[in-house]
């Protein structure tokens, strides 16, 4: 056998669940039908043919219409539906009975043993020979082989295991390689099953330019300039996901779509088609809220997207609220082919936390470098606060720092909005120069991370630990007030780990 009767009968199976999801959003008890169907058989084929058997969906399809005459047609194609059922799940020596019984029919399902994988075969040729990463590619394909030696004989696995294998190799230097033979030879009498796949790597491929569409309003460095990888650098499919990722997420567009044009192909090198909807080039926004403690409040919002006609972001807000009010400007560039682009801000706040009264200013120009899920800035930042305690004669006075900082932040994480598995490491130092525009000399250290786990029993929900420690060198008293609140920590609230 070749695996062509287990591959029709998962696809007899696929069709069926398609037809059902559209058809009936409820599976009836085959016992109560207008011809009852019951089943004897092991639970796990029992609930597969429950759920894929024409003989019992047929009755449950809306305004089914249905006479023994098609009865007895559908019962007499039963046994090599069901052959095909338990075939894909290893059984190839099964006893299959379908009789009358009443007015429906009984059928009965004794599976015998069940084909075990005895051997995998999988071989890598074309000129990934050549490659010194070939290694690599074995790795990868076997990490996600769902058969391996010993294990049941199940036809959807195997269809993922030979995909496995495919996307290894296509998804990182050879897009076009293709299956050359995927055989899995069933011997019913051994109930042992023999897997081979081949694959053939092709040509190794290198990404060529970037052909920009849709783009009006802005330049096209901004979207060129989101890509991690440039011209001549091998293909990868994960790094064109990355792409398009970083180019919905980026505020000059509402959509975007990325794609390799192998029709286009010169020599080795595949052109990409990037295809943008852009917003407008100005925003205004305004939100209202009430809050039974606060009160009213309200933001403004205003936003430009190509200041200097360069695809520069200028950003300013305004939130206005019972215990806080709150002002800020930005202006930021867009990111260079090399993951370098530049950011600045200002923001002023006032606010009352803790019985706590601060007035707080804070500036900073950056260098900034995303690229490879890492993020790592340096920059200059100052802060200037005013703190005191209302309603009494305590006022802390004015303290200020001017700090070098350098920060870096890694994060492997499945999705950003709703984080299921990966995890995130972020760490930054900042230092004054003795005194210099600083009410203190200090040193301020903070770090987190993060750790996300969800498992394939999506019912356990997803796991998650995080950690994070700072620390503040002063050769001050803290209660002298030379150092700013805000650089310090409070062990409660939003911004700490117990709050969370």
């Amino acid at each position: 056998a070749d695996g062509k009767a287990g591959e029709a009968a998962t696809d007899s199976v696929q069709k069926s669940k398609e037809k059902e999801a559209i058809e009936q959003p409820t599976t009836a008890n085959p016992d109560k039908l207008p011809f009852p169907i019951s089943i004897d058989a092991p639970a796990d084929l029992a609930a597969l043919l429950h759920e894929h058997l024409s003989i019992i969906n047929r009755q449950t399809e809306p305004d089914a219409d249905i006479d023994q005459e098609q009865m007895q047609f559908l019962a007499e194609e039963a046994p090599d539906e069901i052959k095909q059922i338990v075939r894909s799940q290893g059984y190839f020596r099964a006893d299959i009975q379908v009789a009358p019984h009443g007015r429906g029919w009984r059928i009965t399902v004794k599976p015998g043993p069940r084909t075990q994988v005895s051997n995998v075969e999988v071989s890598i040729v074309g000129k990934v020979l050549e490659d010194t990463e070939l290694a690599n590619y074995y790795k990868r394909a076997m990490a996600n082989w769902a058969l391996p030696v010993g294990q049941p004989f199940v036809n959807s696995e195997w269809s993922s295991s030979k995909d496995a294998v495919l996307s290894a190799v296509r998804r990182y230097k050879y897009p076009l390689a293709s299956l050359t033979e995927s055989r899995a030879t069933i011997n019913p009498q051994t109930s042992q099953a023999v897997l081979s796949v081949s694959v053939d790597s092709k040509q190794p491929v290198y990404f060529g330019d970037i052909q920009v569409s849709g783009n009006e309003r802005y330049p096209a460095s901004v979207i060129t300039g989101m890509a991690q990888f440039k011209p001549g650098e091998p293909y990868d499919f994960d790094k064109i996901l990355d792409y398009q990722q970083a180019l919905e997420q980026d505020s000059h567009y509402s959509r975007a779509q990325v794609e390799a044009d192998f029709s286009k192909m010169v020599d080795d090198r595949v052109p990409l088609l990037v295809s943008v909807s852009e917003v407008p080039r100005q925003k205004f926004d305004i939100g209202l809220r009430y809050d039974s403690k606060d009160g009213p409040g309200i933001r403004l919002g205003y936003e430009h997207y190509n200041v200097f006609n360069r695809g520069y972001v200028f950003a300013a807000a305004t939130d206005l609220a019972g215990y806080q009010k709150a002002s800020s400007i930005g202006l930021s560039q867009p990111r260079n082919s090399n993951g370098w682009y530049w950011t600045g801000n200002i923001a002023y706040d006032s606010s009352t936390t803790q019985k706590l009264d601060k007035n707080t200013l804070q500036s900073g120009i950056w260098r900034v470098r995303d690229r490879d899920n890492i993020e790592s800035r340096i920059g200059i930042e100052f802060i200037a606060e005013d703190s005191r305690i209302p309603n009494s004669h305590i006022n802390f006075g004015r303290s200020y720092a001017t700090m070098l900082t350098a920060s870096w932040k890694r994060q492997r994480l499945e999705t950003l909005l709703r984080p299921a598995n990966g995890y995130y490491l972020s760490g930054k130092i900042g230092t004054t120069l003795g005194s210099l525009l600083s009410s203190a000399p200090m040193i301020r250290v903070h770090g987190s991370a993060g750790y996300y786990y969800t498992p394939e029993n999506k019912k356990l929900g997803t796991w998650v630990a995080r950690g994070e420690i700072g620390y503040v060198h002063t050769n001050q008293k803290f209660e002298d007030g030379n150092v700013p609140s805000s650089l310090m920590f409070r062990s409660g609230g939003a911004s700490s780990i117990r709050g969370y």
